[in-house]
Order: C-alpha cells, then structure tokens, then sequence
C-alpha cells in the first residue's frame, strides 16, 4: 500500500515530463477525484491492517470515511465561514502573525477536529463493533481520511484546479496523512475515554484533551500551508510539500506510537481471530 502512494507519485511525475515539466495542468472533476481518491484508498487500507487483533467490519470503516468526506466536511467549512464571518482572509501581512494563529487554531483547527469528532461519537461510536479502545483510533482515522478527500477535492477544482502533477500528488498524499493522524490522536483519547473506568468528569477531561491537542495540531499544519503559499513558489511546489510532509510524519509516528500501546492493551490481544481458526480448520 505504501509502495503504492510511491507509484501515485510517479505516475504523476511522469505525466508531467511529458507534458511539460515547468506546466501546471488544470484537472477536471473526474481527475481531481483520483488524485483525492487515491492516496485516500491506500492510506484508509493502511490503518484498517494496523487492527490486528479484531479488525473492525470494512464497511463501518468505510461508514467512517463517507462520514468524513459528506458530513464532517462540509459541517467544518459552514462552521468556519459561520465563525470567520466579514473579516475572514483579512490578515496582518506577516504570514506568521498571531491573527492568522489564532483564527487557524481556535476557528479552522476546532471545526475541522470537533466535526470529525461529531460524526463518530453520535454513529460508529454507539454501535457493538467498537469494543476496544483501539476503535477509536481506527474509526477516527478513517473519518479523518474522508475529511482529506474532501478538502483535497474542493481544492483541486477550485479557480480550474491548475497544479503541477507531480507536486499535487505528493501534497494529496501529505494531505490525506496529515488529517488521519489528526484525527487519530483525538481516536485514542475517544477509545481510551470509552473504556478508561474514570467517572464523566475524566472522560470529558480525556476528551477534551485529545480535541485541544488535535485541533493545535489541525491549525499548525494549516498556518505552515498558508505560509508556504505565497507567490513566488511556482517554481518550487515541493518546498511546501517536504515542509508539511515533516509535519505531518512527526504526527503520524506519534499516532504509531499510541496504535501499538491500544494494541498491547487489547481485550481481544489473546484471542484468536477468525481467519487463524479457519487457518486451523483447514
């Protein structure tokens, strides 16, 4: 899966030698939905193998990526025009003033965050299937992923989606893994909060810890995209994709680290899964 992202990138990269290496290429809807669609597929297989012990049912992750992509994106985008209002985009000239952190932080990162949260506590979360803490990790991430799609999407066809093939596929990629790490530091503090035995006042302390901590996390990245987009950088896309990519990989291995301590602590850690009794059977 991963060696698949690589290729997405490649393909790409090709493309556009032979078209022109220097032209941006104006997507159309159907390719715009593979460049989001893509890297969302692979990485979305990518969490769904990291559950070892009992993997969740594909089609209530699957629910969690529609939910991401259909609600929780364009909940977050109503709310953060809502909450913007007349003076949204109307920033101090530095790229890194403290107007855009804070609009980035406690406008964009808790809109995006609380609404990935949204749709999982009031669906998937209820539901049988999410009986371990790990759940929340896979169900969030998924979530988070779909919440990518959508906003990958939007921005490829935004003013004729003209990119560069090459670095737009790579930003695809960093984009999609950015958001499910996201949302998968606020999973482990859902499944950890679910079956933590610590009274409504801890689980709202664990809860509300992870969304703070997710949604820092959603503004940061958000500040550093915006200040790598600046004029002059069409000759040089990647600089903004191997500046987000190191954002985004610190995150991900911190979601790695909080999968393999769900997984150690796993109710269902001894138990033998389905695929190893029928292995037996045979």
């Amino acid at each position: 899966m991963l060696a698949g992202l690589l290729v997405f990138v490649g393909i790409a990269h090709g493309v556009q030698h032979l078209l022109g290496q220097n032209t941006p290429v104006a997507l159309g809807p159907v390719s715009a939905l593979l460049f989001a669609g893509l890297p969302a597929f692979l990485w979305l297989g990518y969490f769904h193998s990291q559950d070892r012990h009992e993997p969740e049912p594909k089609h209530y992750v699957l629910a969690a990526f529609v939910l991401g992509a259909f609600v929780a994106g364009p909940i977050s985008g109503f709310l953060i025009e809502l909450a913007s209002g007349p003076s949204a985009g109307h920033f101090q000239l530095h790229r890194l003033a403290l107007d855009r952190w804070i609009y980035a932080l406690a406008i964009v990162g808790i809109a995006q965050e609380g609404s990935k949260y949204f749709v999982i506590r009031y669906t998937l979360y209820l539901s049988d299937e999410f009986d371990e803490p790990l759940d929340g990790i896979i169900y969030m991430s998924a979530t988070g992923i779909g919440f990518a799609s959508y906003l990958t999407y939007h921005h490829l066809v935004a003013d004729g989606g003209a990119i560069y093939l090459s670095a737009g596929a790579a930003q695809a990629v960093v984009t999609t893994l950015a958001h499910a790490s996201f949302a998968g530091i606020l999973g482990y503090a859902l499944g950890h909060a679910k079956f933590a035995d610590a009274g409504h006042l801890g689980r709202a302390t664990k809860l509300g810890t992870g969304l703070i901590l997710a949604a820092i996390l959603s503004g940061g990245f958000r500040v550093t995209m915006d200040a790598l987009s600046v004029d002059g950088l069409a000759s040089s896309p990647w600089r903004r994709v191997v500046f987000t990519f190191g954002f985004a990989a610190a995150v991900f291995l911190l979601t790695s680290v909080l999968m393999r301590h769900l997984l150690s602590i796993s109710p269902h850690k001894d138990a033998p899964n389905e695929d190893s009794e029928a292995s037996s059977d045979e």
